[in-house]
């Protein structure tokens, strides 16, 4: 076959080169850890549970659960964030179910559904900031 101006003489395709793989780079490491999974699931519960009428909250409680749920998003993008916000939500909700329980003036001394909303997202938020990272095998 002639050759062509501007052609290689070899017009063999070449099969791809592997990089050699160095001890412990056979594991993959996932893309999300399960902090930031849990971040960002709470943080699109929040934001569900404050929207949707499901347990009826004053509208400052909704715009918390709101700009919480939008803070969970936002920082759910590193492992070290997810973790931060896990502790923020255990340290906020923590206060105002404190303060809901001390604050129950019913004769039982149940709480209200703002304060059971407020327990459950402290809940998330511990269990934010306590999962492991990281399965061993």
């Amino acid at each position: 076959m002639p050759r062509r101006p501007g052609y290689p003489a070899d017009m063999r395709k070449e099969a791809p080169v592997k990089d050699k793989v160095e001890k412990g780079d056979t594991e993959t490491r996932p893309w999300l850890t399960r902090a930031q999974l849990l971040a960002l699931v709470v943080g699109s519960l929040q934001i569900v549970f404050a929207l949707v009428p499901v347990l009826p909250m004053s509208t400052g409680n909704q715009a918390l659960h709101v700009c919480t749920g939008l803070v969970g998003l936002a920082l759910a993008w590193k492992h070290q964030y997810a973790r931060l916000y896990g502790i923020a939500l255990l340290l906020v909700y923590g206060k105002l179910y404190l303060d809901g329980v001390d604050a129950s003036t019913s004769w039982l001394q149940l709480p209200t559904l703002e304060t059971v909303a407020n327990g459950r997202s402290a809940v998330a938020g511990l269990v934010i900031a306590l999962v492991p990272a990281v399965t061993r095998r």
